[in-house]
């Protein structure tokens, strides 16, 4: 059988694991804002934290760089078109296309952004659990008008539960036609048919079994969450996290 998704939840009892998911959710829509207008100085800062933080999640790294290959096609992509499109002096040409040196610093500095956006989305993945991730939705939408944050909260989690669970019968799929050399096929198209046409049944299965199961145990939106409560060391992480947004919002001032 293949290996779980990197999204799926890794049990720990790091502090990351114990931070409360409220304020870890919120932490996290304020940092990622603040990675993509940070600078350089900025973004050192927090790459060496999370780094630091990525060191006690009990993550694979090695899978997570082999499940996130297609993300570095996309950074070459973005990286490509900063590079030719901005202006600036030409560092490398070649007929039509040239380089700039403003494009190349653009196009490394938006990748670099965008990699540590990735990392802290995986991060929270992997020490936040689906049902608290649910818990902090509704803190969070609570106190909005008009919002049925209890519904959200609902969709949400089963969104954050669902997606690792579509990644797993895609990763199934692929070792089945490895074993059965699909992949030796010529024909692009034969190849793409006898994946997508199996993932698509077994997700909309699996999808059929998860409200056939819901049904049978009359799930509601207004079902009992577990009750939690913010320590204070919780809020000395949150201000900890603050901290590092005011750098990063400031990094510029210093590059």
């Amino acid at each position: 059988m293949a290996d779980s998704s990197v999204l799926h939840f890794q049990p720990g009892k790091s502090v990351l694991h114990q931070f409360d998911p409220r304020l870890k959710t919120l932490s996290l829509l304020i940092v990622s804002p603040s990675i993509m207008i940070a600078w350089p100085v900025g973004l050192m800062i927090l790459s060496l934290a999370l780094a630091a933080a990525a060191s006690r999640t009990g993550l694979n790294w090695q899978a997570v760089a082999r499940e996130l290959r297609y993300f570095g096609l996309l950074l070459m992509a973005v990286f490509l078109s900063r590079a030719v499109f901005t202006p600036g002096r030409v560092m490398i040409g070649a007929g039509p296309i040239h380089l700039t040196d403003a494009g190349i610093f653009s196009g490394f500095l938006f990748c670099w952004r965008l990699i540590l956006v990735a990392v802290a989305g995986l991060i929270y993945a992997a020490t936040t659990r689906p049902k608290e991730i649910r818990v902090a939705v509704e803190w969070l939408l609570a106190p909005i008008p008009g919002i049925p944050e209890k519904r959200l909260g609902v969709m949400i989690g089963l969104i954050v539960r669902f997606i690792p669970m579509v990644l797993d019968q895609a990763r199934e799929t692929i070792a089945v036609q490895k074993a059965r050399c699909v992949e030796c096929r010529k024909n692009p198209y034969y190849r793409l048919t006898r994946f997508a046409m199996p993932v698509l049944r077994k997700t909309i299965q699996l999808a059929d079994r998860l409200v056939m199961a819901m049904t049978a145990r009359c799930y509601n939106e207004a079902g009992t969450l577990p009750a939690m409560r913010i320590r204070p060391t919780d809020w000395v992480a949150f201000g900890v996290v603050l901290g590092v947004c005011m750098i990063l919002i400031g990094s510029k001032v210093f590059t």
